[in-house]
């Protein structure tokens, strides 16, 4: 585990220098985990407090997470661009959340695709399409086509099972995903029993 903490270490080390403008937030979790998730980006909470999914999203992913079975603190929890994508509203002169652009993806990948290869989870859960793309490598690639399905993925040559999910937040925007959710975590759940008991 030492090992892994400091290749992690130093990789997020670039990761600042690279992205030294930015309001980082680092990846947060067990190190030896045998699942990894990998949301998108933080925003103003995660900012605020250093850690991914402490915000509303934040809520959601916890309630998937105990439907899982696993204290949160046994998993390893990242986001694909590991700071806040933000731009200027108009009317109230604050920075809101931006969607991510496939450049942002692109920018972000090969640290994302290291910080797996550090980690060498079992399985690695994306949580909505941005964090799809960048494990797959793929930009056409639609959580609407592929959730709830188990894949195999290869990143930066390393083979890992893959579990896409919709982001926690869009149940928020839209509550019909709840149940469609709610039976994707349990088809997961299913799957990594074994890794937990």
């Amino acid at each position: 585990m030492k090992e892994i903490r400091q290749k992690l270490d130093e990789l997020y080390c670039r990761y600042k220098e690279e992205f030294n403008q930015e309001e980082i937030v680092l990846g947060d979790g067990c190190l030896t985990s045998p699942i990894v998730i990998v949301g998108e980006a933080p925003g103003k909470d995660e900012v605020m407090l250093g850690r991914p999914f402490v915000g509303a999203a934040g809520k959601n992913l916890n309630e998937f997470i105990n439907v899982l079975g696993i204290d949160r603190d046994a998993l390893f929890i990242t986001n694909a661009i590991k700071y806040r994508l933000g731009k200027l509203n108009p009317k109230t002169q604050r920075i809101i959340n931006r969607p991510a652009t496939n450049q942002d993806i692109r920018n972000n990948q090969k640290w994302l695709h290291d910080e797996i290869n550090i980690l060498k989870p079992q399985i690695i859960v994306t949580l909505g399409n941005v964090p799809l793309k960048s494990i797959m490598d793929d930009f056409k690639v639609s959580i609407g086509d592929m959730h709830g399905i188990f894949n195999s993925c290869n990143v930066s040559g390393n083979e890992f099972k893959l579990f896409p999910l919709y982001h926690p937040a869009s149940i928020i925007y839209n509550r019909a995903l709840k149940e469609v959710y709610y039976n994707d975590v349990l088809k997961l759940k299913n799957m990594i029993t074994e890794f937990f008991t």
